[in-house]
């Protein structure tokens, strides 16, 4: 189904992200994303009744979650990430990582609280707010984590920790941190200077809708010292429309094609467009095809993906 961008950038847009003090520590090896990101056994930690600091205020939770609804395809990747699975009963229609979540027909904006309650939740997560659906929640007494876009790494740390805390699973969420700083600090020292200066268009819908650097996915290509094409035509947005001739003008050095599931898009599509076959990154092959949700999504497994990929692609 082809996305409405203009509708779900607007859910999703996410400011710049700062990396680097979150990878300042060991050069010890970084472990595989199978250590860093497959659940593993832990210690519960922590008695409840338990308060969390959420964006929407303090959020008490009584005893541990067994059935947990998550409506967010990155806080789903988290969940799993930190060993509380097994807790979920139910996740939004976009949460495809990983595989076996228990998917659901909810998009996460929902506007009434009883679509949920067939699912008979004792803790409900959200990325974001639609109308009164928080209030609604907390009128039946059920608790509501409400994680937004993360905008630096130390957001992605906070939410790990939240989830970890209100899931009882503290141990392996502070694992799980530092396991994803350590795979992104070896992913930027395997690409080492490679990528410095090298300039890189990408692509979330074929009508030109790209990301500029203040966006989380921007911020990860800023890690490896590339400069996004999309900046100078930002406008005061994160996520400008740019037009065919722009992208011509600027000829980039890389193209990253985030349009090839709801879009069918990739390198030869790319290249057949009107005159783009003189590109640069067409003739040295450099248009590489990304999953969707590295546009959208700030799980461990959407960072560690798409960090490992730049690495590989400018070493290659």
């Amino acid at each position: 189904m082809r996305r409405t961008w203009p509708t779900t950038l607007a859910l999703f847009a996410v400011a710049v992200l700062t990396v680097f003090t979150v990878l300042a520590g060991s050069a010890a090896p970084a472990p595989s994303a199978a250590q860093a990101f497959l659940p593993r056994p832990n210690a519960t930690t922590g008695t409840f009744p338990v308060s969390v600091q959420s964006a929407d205020g303090t959020v008490r939770i009584p005893s541990r979650p067994d059935r947990v609804l998550c409506l967010s395809p990155s806080a789903t990747q988290m969940l799993y990430a930190i060993g509380a699975g097994t807790q979920l009963v139910g996740v939004d229609m976009y949460s495809t990582y990983p595989p076996g979540a228990p998917r659901t027909k909810f998009t996460g904006y929902e506007t009434s609280a009883e679509d949920y309650l067939p699912f008979r939740p004792d803790l409900v997560v959200l990325a974001a707010q639609t109308g009164t659906l928080v209030q609604q929640l907390q009128v039946l007494h059920i608790p509501v984590l409400l994680l937004p876009p993360a905008t630096t790494f130390a957001d992605v740390d906070h939410q790990l920790a939240e989830l970890g805390t209100a899931t009882a699973h503290q141990s392996a969420a502070d694992n799980v941190q530092a396991s994803l700083r350590q795979d992104v600090g070896a992913a930027a020292r395997k690409a080492g200077n490679a990528g410095r200066g090298k300039t890189y268009y990408v692509e979330v819908d074929p009508t030109f809708y790209t990301a500029t650097s203040k966006t989380f996915i921007g911020a990860e290509f800023s890690l490896f010292g590339m400069r996004d094409i999309a900046d100078a035509a930002g406008h005061g947005t994160a996520y400008p429309q740019i037009s065919p001739e722009y992208i011509l003008k600027e000829n980039p050095d890389y193209v990253f094609l985030a349009d090839t599931v709801c879009c069918k898009q990739d390198a030869t599509t790319f290249a057949h467009r009107p005159g783009f076959g003189g590109l640069t990154a067409v003739r040295l092959q450099h248009v590489i095809s990304v999953n969707d949700s590295v546009a959208s999504q700030w799980g461990p497994h959407t960072i560690e993906e798409l960090v490992s990929l730049l690495a590989t692609v400018l070493r290659s």
